[in-house]
């Protein structure tokens, strides 16, 4: 679980920072905490699972399977802490507990509790 878990934080770490700009391994270590050896030992090892790619400049891109595992845990993150905001918790609070909750929740879970949502948002 905690390799699936470190994949999924990298990936997502990534997928953000792309948004505003390129990504370099010190952005990455910046973000998550960790040191730059650290960053390059585990973006090689993504690299090989075919996640990730290092351009000739070694600036950090996604693959489509990569990405696409990026997409669903950022929007598991965004529903959990936007719901567990509606029940009343802190943001801080909410924030660190939807990053753990996005990598414990199953699809199936998932779906449903988005659905739920989905429909008291209509109501």
């Amino acid at each position: 679980m905690k390799q699936q878990r470190t994949t999924e934080n990298y990936l997502k770490v990534i997928y953000l920072l792309s948004k505003t700009g390129e990504v370099r391994g010190t952005d990455i270590a910046d973000r998550l905490g960790v040191t730059r050896p650290t960053v390059s030992v585990s973006l090689k090892a993504l690299e090989r699972e075919g996640f990730l790619y290092l351009d000739k400049n070694k600036a950090v891109h996604l693959t489509d399977d990569g990405e696409k595992i990026a997409k669903g845990i950022y929007e598991k993150n965004k529903t959990l802490e936007s719901f567990l905001l509606r029940l009343g918790v802190s943001s801080d609070t909410a924030a660190k507990d939807a990053c753990e909750m996005e990598h414990a929740v199953s699809s199936e879970s998932f779906v449903a509790l988005k659905r739920m949502i989905e429909r008291s948002e209509e109501h």
